[in-house]
């Protein structure tokens, strides 16, 4: 912990009791410099002084250090979706459900004190709230998602236009990472190129764990992203949403969740929240009949 703060991208408040016991703790995040939001990361409350409405006081006071933070295009939140307390509550300061991260979390190497469900691999949120990032830009969306990528950079509140897409061109631009314990792989995907899908399936043919699951990060500010969405589809995976405002891209979340089973209905969700799991449980069905 020590160490992390050091680095100054990760700032750690905490919440004490008049006598000195430490009642919870909460980070705020840097992702300098491939991206430029702060995450209001990791508030977690000791059991024992749950119930006696902390969490809101405490992430108010996490926005009011955050918003002070120059040089931050947005609000970033990722809450775990076995119980909704974060989702409620972040909705209440000002941040917009925008999509979902899936199967990032094997449950078996997660401990938590909330109801264990059917799922072996359980997810996050995306929650966003603008703050120096007013405009997205151009997107290059495919037709079947514009609408629901209107209403969610409407409620953000920010100006935007759909492009006509173009040719992918030229060799990809990505990176990836794999997390061995959680069998989680994230793939960056900057410019699509006409390799895209090959060099994707080779990313894939390196992990091949029981639990092994996959997150492509889309680039859709780059003119070619439409073109790489129906290669992404077609190849088994399925749009789970848009990680905005983050950076100078504009980001669409694809998954493909292997051999691993999703029980959509379980998830903890907010009204909001719920409206787009059903938006992208849908997608997950097309998928299955590819």
């Amino acid at each position: 912990v020590l160490a992390a703060d050091e680095t100054q991208k990760i700032q750690f408040l905490v919440a004490q009791q008049e006598h000195g016991e430490i009642v919870g703790m909460l980070a705020l995040q840097r992702f300098k410099p491939r991206e430029d939001m702060c995450e209001i990361a990791s508030q977690i409350i000791r059991r024992e002084y749950r119930g006696y409405h902390i969490a809101w006081p405490f992430f108010q006071y996490g926005m009011t250090v955050l918003e002070q933070l120059p040089g931050v295009s947005a609000v970033y939140c990722l809450p775990v979706l076995f119980h909704k307390i974060t989702e409620v509550l972040m909705e209440r300061l000002g941040l917009v459900p925008c999509g979902f991260i899936c199967s990032v979390f094997l449950m078996d190497h997660i401990r938590h004190s909330y109801h264990r469900d059917g799922n072996h691999k359980h997810p996050q949120g995306i929650m966003i709230k603008k703050q120096e990032k007013q405009s997205a830009g151009v997107l290059y969306v495919a037709k079947e998602h514009q609408g629901i990528a209107a209403q969610i950079y409407s409620a953000l509140q920010v100006s935007f236009s759909f492009g006509d897409p173009e040719l992918m061109t030229g060799t990809s631009e990505l990176h990836y990472h794999n997390d061995e314990r959680q069998q989680s792989c994230a793939i960056y995907v900057d410019h699509s190129g006409t390799d895209l899908m090959q060099r994707v399936q080779e990313i894939q043919q390196q992990f091949s764990g029981p639990w092994q699951t996959y997150n492509v990060f889309l680039n859709v500010s780059d003119g070619g992203a439409v073109g790489a969405y129906r290669q992404l589809t077609a190849g088994g995976f399925f749009f789970t949403g848009f990680q905005p405002l983050c950076s100078a891209r504009e980001i669409m979340v694809l998954h493909d969740p292997g051999l691993v089973r999703i029980d959509f209905t379980t998830w903890a969700l907010t009204p909001a929240f719920a409206r787009l799991r059903d938006y992208i449980e849908q997608c997950w069905q097309g998928r299955a009949l590819l």
